[in-house]
């Protein structure tokens, strides 16, 4: 997919350059509620919920190390861009995943407020799903979009189960 395509249009001896409007840009908005998203975290207190709600004992050095490399992916995926969809939308997958399976239905099964729920609510479920469809808007191709669909959702999947097989 070319989303470097330009619109030249003519207006009397002046040719200006348009370039054509994506919704990439909600791939940053991504990146930056993976680093507001795990601020929240800490400071709510999800290392002792996570050992109670999910079975993860998660050291602070590890805790800040995972989402930092969290961080770095999700800019370095958001400047890729449409150029490689399958690559880019992974991230808003696995935001989406962990913001319901994570945070929200955790929320709502314990009837308790997990550490996480707002950005997860308010950042990841709104801007990753707007990703996933702004890229399908832009014309992505649909199996482009599916594959970084299952990829994120395995990646957040193996990232909750490698989280627990540390936790001993």
């Amino acid at each position: 997919m070319d989303t470097g395509t330009r619109l030249i249009r003519i207006e009397e001896n002046s040719v200006t350059d348009v370039k054509k409007a994506t919704h990439e840009w909600t791939l940053w908005v991504v990146a930056a509620s993976c680093a507001l998203h795990p601020t929240e975290e800490y400071f709510t207190g999800w290392q002792p919920w996570a050992v109670e709600a999910l079975g993860i004992a998660m050291p602070t050095s590890r805790f800040v190390t995972m989402n930092l490399v969290l961080v770095v992916m999700a800019c370095v995926l958001a400047r890729v861009g449409w150029k490689v969809p399958t690559l880019s939308l992974i991230i808003p997958a696995a935001t989406l995943v962990n913001a319901i399976f994570f945070h929200i239905l955790p929320t709502v099964v314990q009837k308790r407020i997990s550490p996480g729920i707002y950005t997860a609510s308010i950042l990841y479920v709104p801007f990753s799903t707007w990703a996933i469809l702004g890229a399908w808007r832009d014309g992505v191709p649909k199996r482009s979009i599916g594959l970084a669909v299952l990829l994120g959702t395995l990646m957040m999947v193996t990232v909750v189960l490698l989280a627990r097989s540390l936790s001993g």
